[in-house]
């Protein structure tokens, strides 16, 4: 399947609340591994990003989620 076919389904599955809900719990994740990934240490930008995806989905920007940092020994 071509990759334009790809981008369509992709799109089409964004237009329903189920793609986006789906979509925000992939960002949520990706979001979480950076932050582990890092120590937290570009938690703010990570945070920016999270924040920007989901506005961009048009859903609910819950800051409780994902946004708590871990304080690493010695950083």
């Amino acid at each position: 399947m071509p990759l334009n076919n790809y981008l369509k389904l992709a799109q089409r599955a964004l237009q329903t609340e189920q793609g986006r809900a789906v979509a925000r719990k992939a960002a949520d994740g990706l979001a979480g591994a950076g932050n582990r990934l890092t120590h937290n240490k570009y938690a703010d930008p990570i945070e920016k990003a999270r924040a920007a995806i989901n506005k961009q989905l048009g859903g609910p920007d819950d800051k409780g989620k994902g946004s708590k940092r871990r304080r690493w020994p010695g950083r």
